[in-house]
This record gives structure tokens, sequence and C-alpha cells, in this order.
């Protein structure tokens, strides 16, 4: 994968033209770790089209927790060995979000495991679906992983006391 990001995103006008709203590239934030992520597009609540959103895209750095109907596309670039000493707390630790996530393996491979301590070796092509369960990432590998992220903000339902 070019490890250049870039961000193409469409709309379209009023009076039905279809354009290019943005292709730029995207700087990634630096995690501890190693760790890039490459916030590229995402919003608050479902647009409505036709949809027409030129000029700065502003990212927002949280995933769209507590915003149900949120939304948000990244990718994120796992280095060998993933989680390194000195990584932030998610990478190594199991954790959580109210969110769905689509999740596609674009380059390399990453464990998954899950809090019933069940690990899935996910492959370049696979498609994970994770409907907001408590999960940690591991790369095991000499070479790095790309994921493919699109976060949906969810309602948890709490059950009763």
């Amino acid at each position: 994968m070019n490890p250049q990001m870039r961000r193409v995103v469409t709309g379209e006008t009023v009076d039905g033209k279809s354009v290019f709203t943005h292709v730029e590239v995207v700087e990634p934030l630096r995690l501890d770790g190693d760790m890039l992520r490459h916030i590229v597009w995402g919003w608050d609540e479902l647009p409505t089209l036709p949809y027409h959103q030129p000029g700065p895209f502003e990212a927002r750095t949280g995933l769209p927790v507590g915003r149900p109907g949120g939304v948000q596309v990244e990718t994120w670039v796992l280095p060998p060995r993933f989680p390194l000493e000195g990584g932030h707390d998610n990478s190594s630790r199991m954790h959580s979000y109210d969110t769905i996530d689509i999740v596609f393996v674009l380059e390399g491979e990453i464990d998954l495991e899950q809090s019933d301590g069940i690990v899935v070796k996910l492959c370049r092509g696979d498609v994970l679906v994770q409907n907001g369960a408590v999960h940690a990432w591991r790369n095991p590998t000499n070479e790095r992983c790309v994921l493919g992220f699109v976060f949906f903000g969810a309602s948890r339902q709490v059950g009763p006391d």
C-alpha cells in the first residue's frame, strides 16, 4: 500500500452536477508505539442528499462514541509486533466502544482477541464486523498491517440493575 494516504470525496451540487469536493493527502496522527491513524472522513449525523461540502475537512480525533448515527472513516497502520512497549492504552489492553466497526484488512495480517479468550487471525481481504464487543489487536508478524475502518456510533442498551 502506498504510504501516502489520500482523501478522495465526491459530492453533488444542488443542480445535480457530480463533483470532487476533496482530493488531498491525509496527514496521519502518529500515536505512541509507531501506530499511524489516518482520519479520512466522517459526520455526526447522516447527511441529506444532494451532499456537497467543499472546503477544508476538519477531522474529529474521537470515534463516534456517544453519537448514534455518527460515522468515521479511518485507516490504521500497525507496525510489526504491535502493540509495542509504550503504546497507547487501547493498544495494550482489551477495550470496547459503543460503535459498530466494519474493518477491512488491506495489507498484512492481525490477530483479534475477544474477551472469551478466542483469537482469530484476520488476513488481507478479510472483513470484520465488530459489534461493540470487548477486544484487543495484536500483530505478531514482522510486517506492518494496514486496516480500513468505518465506525458507526451506536447506542448500548443497559440491562436491569
